[in-house]
């Protein structure tokens, strides 16, 4: 099981600048799968690429 504090941290560390702010206001509530994308970066932004 992944830890989900951990799972966050990574998350915010690994979101590119457009989504940043988005992710923070809504971290509590996006899904450990939303989450993993954005690690892994298979959950590509349309504006700028990351």
């Amino acid at each position: 099981m992944i830890d989900r504090e951990l799972l966050e941290k990574e998350a915010m560390a690994e979101v590119c600048a457009c989504w940043y702010y988005d992710l923070a206001d809504t971290l509590y509530e996006t899904p450990d799968s939303d989450l993993q994308a954005i690690v892994s970066h298979s959950h590509k932004c349309e504006t700028c690429g990351h």
